[in-house]
């Protein structure tokens, strides 16, 4: 193999980031092409988690744009014998990102060219005309994203069935991650790769789209975990022959999908060629453009073994949508050891002179930002009128954190709502919190409600998803902008005014807390077949 060294510009820094990506990158092409000559030709990449390869299998020839002024150099690794094919691999090499991008990938938000004017006379009108565009999305897509399994054969038994060869190494899972970034169904995976150490499995872990990953210094610091830059190394259409590969040569008899595409499409090569490796999906919600991940997972339902999902709603859409119904568990995304017996008095009295109100969580649309700072907005008229001293924490960090900041300014709120890092102490903040505000377009089963309600803090949220599974319908109020911020002020005043009201709310909201508690936790799913992997019975 070609010497490092003549390849790395100088600077030292420079020179290590340099040497560590081109050993990643080999690492994955040694993975994928085990036997062929393999020849790659690195740039210096523009990008700081996108290295843009271009993968050619057979001769090469060069043309000048392939010596351009990125051109580094070229690396060679022999093939398993002198007359072994080549591959020729040109990577860009991601450059270390700006201390600005480690922290906020996404440029600030700005409304659409056409909008502007609108957004800045009237947000709760930009943000109708918003939410019309995306419902009118929602009607269009059961014709644009049709939802029907794929069709998948068992083979006859004329032909001789593909059997697992021994391996010496240790039982290991394959974990397919969107990304590692902060989010719910990130924070499940994270849950799962430690539930995997623990039942003795190895841990691959992969993601399926680009990103820093913020969150992989996260990452159990274990030797049985190893992370495999797929995300920012190889095409998406060359996962399946790497997941092949990888699977004969790890003895990974589980691969367990958190919402990563690509880990989905290899599903064909794993199905075909190693058809002993159990498969599990984990889904939270159905997204309104083209239906998510759970269509995607219902699509490739007949390649699966086993649905995980966090809500009713979502054993309801498999059902009714895909016809799935034996192989779709409901395990709920609670840890018991975390939970208390019960729940505390609220932290709201009726009459209450000071009202604090919370919201916590990501500053991207789908939890609707704007509206947010809107509702903040009326709920400090409402307070004024009946002398009430209103405060607010919103918890989170995201591309609308310029626009929220902006918008409380101009309402003479920034001296009564605090903007906090989303790093804050959530349950204490919770617990010092009358009010959960969560106006979402869209959720899953949003695991602030859990935390709120634990710590005596009512959630008043919009009804998507399946929320009505934990917030009560006095306490669910419409999607619509307009008529969203109207059901937050008239569920806070009714709670603010009638006791006998918010008694209702908590027994509502101990009754359903207590229901969700009854239920099976993810864990309690998905350890046994973890299980069962570690030890090699599978079937």
């Amino acid at each position: 193999m070609t010497n490092m060294t003549a390849i790395i510009p100088a600077g030292e820094e420079t020179a290590e980031h340099i040497e560590r990506e081109v050993s990643e990158i080999i690492s994955v092409y040694s993975r994928l092409f085990p036997t062929q000559a393999l020849n790659f030709v690195f740039y210096e990449g523009k990008d700081p988690v996108w290295s843009a390869p271009s993968v050619v299998e057979g001769p090469f020839t060069f043309h000048p744009d392939h010596i351009n002024a990125q051109f580094l150099g070229q690396v060679e690794r022999p093939g398993a014998h002198p007359g072994a094919p080549t591959v020729t691999i040109r990577v860009s090499i991601p450059r270390k990102p700006l201390p600005t991008e480690l922290k906020q990938t996404e440029a600030p938000w700005v409304p659409v060219r056409k909008l502007r004017a609108v957004h800045r006379l009237a947000p709760l009108l930009y943000e109708k005309i918003r939410y019309q565009a995306e419902m009118l999305r929602k009607q269009r897509s059961p014709k644009r994203h049709p939802r029907f399994s794929l069709p998948r054969g068992d083979g006859s038994a004329l032909f001789p069935s593909l059997r697992q060869s021994n391996s010496d190494k240790r039982p290991a899972i394959l974990i397919g991650m969107h990304w590692l970034e902060v989010g719910g169904a990130e924070k499940l995976g994270f849950d799962t790769i430690q539930w995997a150490l623990e039942a003795g499995l190895r841990v691959f872990v992969a993601a399926g789209v680009p990103s820093i990953q913020r969150l992989a210094d996260k990452l159990p610091d274990c030797p049985d975990v190893t992370f495999l830059r797929l995300d920012r190394y190889l095409p998406h259409h060359l996962w399946p022959r790497y997941v092949e590969n990888l699977i004969l040569a790890e003895n990974i008899q589980l691969i367990h999908i958190h919402h990563c595409r690509p880990l989905y499409e290899s599903l064909p090569q794993v199905r075909a060629n190693l058809p002993w490796v159990k498969v599990i999906d984990s889904t939270h919600i159905v997204e309104y453009a083209d239906g998510g991940f759970p269509r995607i997972s219902g699509v490739w339902s007949n390649f699966i073994n086993i649905h995980h999902v966090i809500s009713k709603e979502l054993v309801d859409y498999y059902r009714d949508n895909f016809h799935v119904i034996g192989k779709v568990r409901l395990g709920r995304m609670l840890d018991r050891t975390d939970h208390q017996a019960g729940l505390p008095e609220l932290n709201m009295q009726p009459g209450k002179k000071h009202l604090q109100v919370a919201f916590v969580g990501r500053l991207y649309y789908q939890k609707r930002p704007v509206i947010v700072a809107e509702a903040f907005r009326a709920l400090s008229i409402w307070a004024k009128r009946n002398d009430v001293e209103l405060a607010g924490k919103i918890v989170g960090e995201g591309p609308f954190l310029d626009t929220v900041r902006g918008l409380l300014r101009r309402y003479g709120l920034a001296d009564r709502v605090e903007l906090l890092p989303a790093n804050s102490p959530v349950p204490d903040i919770l617990r010092q919190s009358d009010i959960l505000l969560l106006p979402s377009n869209n959720e899953g089963l949003a695991l602030v409600c859990y935390e709120a309600v634990e710590q005596g803090c009512i959630p008043i949220s919009t009804d998507v998803g399946s929320q009505a599974e934990i917030v009560p319908p006095d306490l669910l109020v419409p999607l619509a902008p307009h008529a969203c911020v109207k059901g937050i002020v008239g569920a806070v005043d009714r709670l603010w005014r009638d006791a006998d009201f918010l008694s209702r709310q908590r027994e509502a909201l101990v009754s359903s807390w207590s229901a969700i508690m009854s239920e099976p936790t993810a864990r309690e799913i998905l350890m046994p077949v973890y299980q069962e992997a570690a030890a090699g019975v599978l079937e």
